[in-house]
């Protein structure tokens, strides 16, 4: 995701689909992750009959959250599946059993059909120089069912880091770009918003005015679209809501409760942030005239000089000294 942040903050200041970077790190993220899991039952297969089953028991009693992972997927299953099938539960030990019953549940649907000999076959060879391990039609499909599930954790996590790494950053290029003042912002932390330093948990900043009046901010990234999201930000009467797209209704009802909505795809997004924060007496500047290529190369130099443990130091030093 790292090496994609400033192309997708570039793509949705100049309006563009930033999806298409979102779907590139899901795409690394799943050939990484098969070719892992494919080299678990590569060796597993090789030493004899059993291997899911084997595999299952010995990555419940590894360590750590990526095992925990791929003892979910060699069971065909995710964590929200099985926390959907237990009430909120997902230890190891509830992992390996409904992994264990879902093989089962599997081969039983296989056994039981009279007419599987007229089933299209899935015979799956894996190969590492000059060995190789071929699986049988009932394994071929586990290991479909293990790819399948393993995609759709990958899938889900990538959207939602999409907001998480970005939307912290983006408002921080957006406000060097503008030049406010570092002393007349904040970027909220997930720990400010914990410990309840941030009336609202989902306010993404606060800028400050001339007069020192704050002025919230909430942002939010929604790709393909959520409108419930979007009705939820409206409900918190934000005092600027910044969205890569919202619906007519929605942005008719922000006017009458006197949120400032700012899509991201409409024409110069930058200028219109500057021309609010002006109208409430924002220290800031216009945005330079750029070429797309200069302000590309811009917002590289300003992530550059990004630190996130900066950021929070920066932050504390504010909040001390707001607080004497």
């Amino acid at each position: 995701m790292k090496e994609f942040i400033s192309k997708i903050i570039y793509s949705i200041l100049t309006g563009r689909d930033y999806r298409t970077y979102v779907l590139a790190t899901i795409n690394k993220r799943f050939i990484d992750k098969a070719q892992e899991l494919i080299s678990e039952v590569f060796e597993y297969k090789r030493r004899g009959d059993n291997w899911l089953e084997k595999l299952l028991e010995d990555f419940s009693k590894k360590m750590g959250k990526e095992n925990k992972f791929k003892l979910l997927w060699f069971g065909g299953l995710n964590d929200k599946t099985v926390k959907n099938m237990t009430g909120g539960t997902s230890t190891k030990e509830v992992c390996l059993d409904l992994g264990k019953m879902n093989i089962k549940a599997l081969k039983l649907i296989l056994e039981e059909s009279e007419s599987r000999e007229n089933l299209y076959q899935i015979k799956i060879i894996i190969k590492k120089g000059h060995e190789q391990v071929e699986l049988d039609d009932v394994e071929s499909l586990f290991f479909v069912n293990i790819i399948s599930a393993m995609k759709l954790t990958i899938q889900g996590g990538a959207w939602s880091e999409v907001g998480k790494k970005t939307e912290k950053r983006l408002l921080f290029v957006i406000f060097r770009l503008l030049k406010i003042p570092e002393d007349n912002y904040i970027l909220t932390t997930e720990e400010m918003k914990r410990k309840g330093l941030v009336e609202n948990r989902e306010i993404d900043a606060i800028v400050f005015s001339k007069d020192k009046e704050p002025l919230t901010i909430e942002l939010k990234l929604l790709g393909i679209g959520n409108p419930e999201i979007g009705d939820e930000a409206l409900a918190r009467k934000v005092g600027l809501f910044l969205i890569d797209r919202l619906t007519e209704m929605m942005k008719k009802e922000a006017e009458k409760i006197g949120t400032k909505v700012i899509e991201f795809r409409q024409e110069n997004p930058l200028m219109e942030i500057y021309k609010f924060f002006t109208s409430k007496n924002v220290d800031c500047s216009p945005p330079k005239k750029m070429t797309p290529k200069e302000l590309e190369n811009e917002i590289n130099g300003i992530m550059k000089e990004w630190r996130e443990e900066t950021e929070d130091l920066t932050l504390i030093k504010k909040l001390k000294e707001w607080t004497k």
